[in-house]
């Protein structure tokens, strides 16, 4: 077996191939060939020639046997050269040891205590969905040999998720109050995320492993798999609402310049929600036409006595509508109405630390809300219009 770059398939593993073929017998043919991509660092290969090598125990003392692995595996695919960076090497090793950190803060207070499905907010069964869905991308990445875009969700697309889970659960009081509830979510968060880390950090997947309380050796363990019933798409667009309302809002306040006060949201009427998940299931089958689905709205009561207005929200959704995937349809009408009033009130606390300013929630269709500047026509599902002092 001929182990060698792939660089020299033209010239030196060619010539091996008809060298042995001209001198020897067949029972003295080479039985395999197997090659090898290169090592860059800054766009050029690593070689002696070069002398950009580092030498592999040097590299070792600098970074660490797990960091310099994650740093190489998660540049490339298979197939591919891989990129070695010292500046990557560094930030990886000191997102692993932030993992590590928080990982021996958790080990002190696990008691492995399952928590209730009443006792789970909003935010909880989002986190436990998306974590669900991380896995699942993962599984599939591995099962592929896919092996920089198994990384890349174990270590940079769920920890993403989980930072904005624990920044929606900073009060002080909530915390305390649901300790037992957030200790649960962590602790599946941290069992996937080790068990999915260990093939490609093994040294100290096994330490975290252990600082759990978990028996035996990560490595002979199984891997993780997703639980489909704590797939919750509901909750997952619930918090696509909130986390887009506050990324709208706070590019308001960017182009504006306004120290608010007091922001106010005002939420999209019933007859909007009807319109929309009607535009979403029409466009299913073919592109929506604003004359023809107008038509078919129409057709029920409480809509024709609006006609004027179903017909101005429809422009203004219709070229969004067919823009969207089918899959994001799918899942949009399967979840259906949003209670946006509820996902709100339980985010109310979130948005006054975010914002620091007094928030008020508003019905479109309430007629005692405070408008000021008649914003809230603008309301549309999932887009809450916005009015800042």
């Amino acid at each position: 077996s001929r182990h060698s770059g792939r660089d020299l398939v033209p010239n030196h593993l060619t010539f091996m191939i008809f060298n042995h073929t001209a001198i020897f017998g067949e029972e003295l043919w080479p039985r395999q060939i197997v090659t090898n991509g290169s090592v860059m660092m800054k766009g050029v290969k690593m070689s002696k020639s070069f002398g950009n090598i580092i030498p592999l125990r040097e590299a070792l003392k600098m970074f660490g046997a797990d960091t310099l692995r994650l740093s190489v595996l998660a540049t490339a695919e298979l197939l591919q050269d891989a990129e070695f960076s010292p500046p990557v090497a560094k930030s990886m090793r000191e997102r692993i040891e932030r993992l590590y950190r928080f990982v021996a803060e958790a080990a002190k207070t696990r008691r492995r205590r399952k928590a209730s499905e009443k006792s789970l907010t909003t935010i909880d069964k989002w986190m436990l969905s998306r974590l669900q869905e991380h896995i699942r991308k993962a599984t599939e990445a591995m099962n592929k040999l896919a092996i920089r875009k198994a990384i890349h969700t174990t270590l940079y697309e769920l920890d993403q998720d989980f930072q904005w889970y624990q920044r929606r659960i900073t009060d002080q009081k909530e915390k305390m109050k649901r300790k037992k509830v957030i200790a649960h979510i962590s602790d599946e968060v941290i069992d996937a995320q080790i068990r999915m880390l260990a093939p490609v950090a093994p040294h100290i997947c096994e330490e975290m492993w252990e600082m759990m309380g978990e028996k035996g050796f990560i490595s002979l363990t199984s891997w993780s798999t997703p639980d489909e019933t704590k797939v919750d798409i509901k909750a997952e667009k619930s918090e696509a609402l909130i986390a887009g309302m506050l990324e709208d809002t706070l590019n308001i306040i960017k182009a504006t310049g306004i120290a608010p006060k007091k922001i106010c949201y005002y939420l999209s009427a019933p007859w909007k929600w009807k319109t929309y998940i009607k535009a979403l299931e029409r466009s299913l089958s073919a592109k929506v036409v604003q004359s023809d689905l107008i038509r078919e709205l129409l057709k029920d009561p409480d809509l024709k006595a609006r006609a004027k207005e179903v017909a101005e929200f429809l422009s203004k959704i219709v070229d969004e509508v067919n823009r969207t995937s089918d899959e994001e349809k799918q899942r949009l009408i399967q979840v259906g109405v949003i209670d946006e009033d509820q996902a709100l009130k339980e985010a109310e606390g979130f948005f006054e630390r975010e914002l620091k300013a007094e928030i008020r929630f508003y019905s479109e269709k309430d007629p005692k809300r405070y408008d000021p500047k008649k914003r809230a026509h603008a309301a549309k599902p999932y887009r809450p219009a916005i009015y800042i002092e």
